[in-house]
């Protein structure tokens, strides 16, 4: 996951929060004597790793700053460090009604939800991060989430546009070989016409899955997850 430091957050928050208000009012300090505390506060808790004083701080911050996104999105993350995984979602979910442009919020929400079993909101999550930053390897994420939603061709429709992209021939997935954390490497092409492969032997058409399964393993002879799933099917 692309974290930001979780601090950073707070404080580029807090500094155009404060300089939004000293436009409209004349302060000594250009941030306000309670937010400078609970940032302190903050980040001596998590120095000293007492987790419930930082989210304390933080809930005093919002407290303070109640419209600022940046606050949220340290909330979040703070839930998800501490695997409260429904808490960092729906506070994630908070951030990006401030800010509907909140990449990060989508992050945590993405992931939270997936980890959840939350499998339709994770796929908006992270819809939302493949339109903004086009990356290939999301698409791929949200394709094998529709196949296990059975959005068939919603599924098929993203693996033909990652088949069809120049970078799915270099771009590289990791995928076990045993249970012995031995791993190798797939490119997302492969990858992907063996999801299309999975999409057809879900719904019924054998025949059509083992063509393509066949296809990817053309491609890369030494899929071993293909492999098996190949014996596995002629059983």
């Amino acid at each position: 996951m692309k974290y930001l430091l979780s601090l950073l957050i707070v404080f580029i928050g807090l500094l155009a929060n404060a300089q939004e208000k000293a436009t409209t009012q004349t302060r000594k300090d250009s941030i306000p004597w309670e937010l400078r505390k609970n940032a302190f506060i903050y980040s001596m808790a998590k120095q000293y790793n007492d987790p419930s004083v930082a989210r304390m701080a933080l809930y005093n911050l919002l407290a303070e700053t109640p419209q600022n996104p940046a606050i949220y999105d340290t909330l979040a993350l703070w839930y998800y460090e501490y695997n409260q995984l429904a808490s960092a979602a729906l506070v994630a979910q908070d951030a990006m009604k401030l800010n509907p442009d909140d990449l990060f919020a989508a992050e945590v929400a993405a992931i939270s939800f997936e980890q959840l079993g939350v499998k339709n909101k994770a796929v908006s999550n992270y819809e939302k991060l493949y339109l903004a930053n086009n990356d290939i390897g999301m698409l791929y994420k949200i394709a094998f989430l529709q196949l296990d939603l059975k959005r068939y061709g919603e599924a098929i429709n993203n693996a033909d546009v990652i088949i069809g992209s120049a970078k799915s021939d270099s771009e590289q997935l990791v995928f076990p070989i045993d249970d012995k954390n031995n791993t190798q490497n797939v490119s997302l092409k492969v990858a992907a016409i063996r999801l299309k492969g999975m999409v057809e032997e879900d719904r019924g058409n054998t025949s059509l899955a083992k063509d393509l399964y066949q296809k990817a393993l053309d491609m890369q002879p030494d899929f071993v997850v293909l492999k098996q799933q190949m014996a596995d099917l002629d059983k």
